[in-house]
Formats: C-alpha cells, structure tokens, sequence
C-alpha cells in the first residue's frame, strides 16, 4: 500500500461519523486513560493527556505534537504551554484541515514524523500519543525526534506494542513496526540516542478498558436499535478478540535526549 492510499484508508476511519459519535466533540481518537469515575471516552482521553504531560515536571519552552491527528492533544496543550511554542503535525491534509480549526491559535503543519522538516536542537519537547506504532518506521521517528529535541529535550509518548498483525494487519501496524518483546522496544530509544527515564505497562487502563467501555456502546447501540445485528456481531468479535489477546502491550513512555 502506497502513502497515499494509506492517508486515505486512515483518514476513513478517524473521520467515520460512527467513530466520531463515540469521541464526541472535541474530536480525539486515542483509547484514553479509564479511572473508576471516568464517565466517557472524551474524559477518558482528557486524563490520558493529563498522566501523560505530567512526565514533564516544568512545563516550559517549545512542544511538538507529532501525529497531532484532528487537533485535540495540539488543542489541550495550551492548558500549558503557550499558543506560539505548541505546534503539530500530521501526514493527512484532510485531518490537518480539521486540526486547523480544532487547535487554531497554534502552528499546524502537514509533515512526515519520519522525514521532519524541521532544523536540528530545535524543541525543548516532544509528544506523540498513540501515533507511533502507524509510522514508517517508529525507529526512524525516534532518530527523527533524537535530531530536532534540543539536547536533554524530552519526549513524552504513549505507545502500543504489537507482537504479530493478528488484529489490524499490516496497514495499521506496518511489519516493520511488530516488536518481539520489551527488550526489543527499549532498545530502540536507546540506538537513537536517548536516555530512558519512565516506561509504564497501562494495558489494563488504557487499552482494555477503552475496549470494555467500547463493548458496552455497541450492546446498547444494538438494543436501541441503532447498529445492525452483523455490524454489531463483527464488532463484538473483534473487541473480544482484543481483549483477550496477550500480544498487545500499551506504555508510557519518558524518555530525554542525551
């Protein structure tokens, strides 16, 4: 599958009015973090930026947001930071038209992760929630993000580990991108020159709690009589199957330039 055609099978389904009636307005797409009281995947997706950006203890000087999807992580970030040090970044014209409008006082850019157009030593921070594991390679944005942080720049990331492409296949999670084993991961940050400081297991939290809550939307949406019998049934199988798979590990990351 070419970029192109890539871009545009992703852009399908961030942008799927069913998937946006399950994010609400203000336009997330990550799985977020589930507390006992979290009462939906927008709150969800609030605490998941709130755990995640507390990785930065001094919350100063300029912040990245790479694979800045529709705009909402870019938008949140000027709960902290100022609106002239955020910007984003996103492979997707389309999604980068709706970020424009979602996080319009900051600087939306249309730009590769892998291929940064930006100048080396240049942001203080860097964070990418839930976009690694799409790029072409993580390893080369790690090395692409290693350029443009200053150095002892942090970058924050929240990230999932797919051991095989059982689940999505090989569009979701290129075959280059399937990681055997922790070690493996870890390795990564440290080839691209940065110094590991945090790495939290939040599969329980984040992934499957998002996909049991997922489950309990598509029971009731089927007993309101608003999904069909074979949309819910291949639903309810595919998140069944993603819950009990063992393969799938999701983390937090902190890691600083050395």
């Amino acid at each position: 599958m070419d970029k192109n055609e890539w871009i545009s099978k992703f852009d399908s389904l961030i942008l799927n009015p069913g998937t946006r009636k399950i994010y609400g307005q203000q336009e997330f797409f990550n799985v977020g973090y589930w507390l006992s009281d979290t009462q939906n995947q927008e709150e969800a997706c609030f605490n998941l930026m709130e755990k995640l950006l507390a990785f930065i203890p001094k919350k100063q000087g300029t912040i990245l947001d790479v694979g800045c999807g529709l705009g909402a992580t870019t938008n949140y970030l000027l709960k902290y930071y100022s609106s002239a040090d955020v910007v984003g970044i996103n492979i997707s014209p389309q999604q980068i038209e709706r970020s424009t409008v979602n996080a319009n006082k900051c600087k939306i850019i249309c730009m590769d992760a892998v291929q940064m157009e930006f100048e080396d030593d240049l942001f203080d921070n860097i964070i990418c929630v839930e976009a690694a594991f799409y790029f072409d390679t993580r390893e080369k944005f790690l090395r692409e993000a290693a350029r443009v942080l200053k150095p002892g720049g942090n970058l924050i990331l929240c990230d999932i580990i797919f051991e095989n492409t059982q689940h999505f296949g090989d569009w979701i999670v290129p075959q280059k991108n399937i990681v055997k084993d922790i070690e493996e991961y870890k390795h990564l940050y440290q080839q691209a020159g940065f110094q590991l400081l945090e790495f939290v297991d939040l599969t329980d939290e984040c992934w499957k709690n998002h996909f049991r809550v997922l489950k309990s939307w598509f029971v009731k949406e089927f007993e309101a009589g608003d999904v069909d019998e074979q949309t819910y049934q291949v639903n309810v199988d595919a998140i069944d199957g993603l819950l009990s798979s063992s393969a799938i590990t999701y983390l937090f990351v902190s890691a600083k330039k050395q």
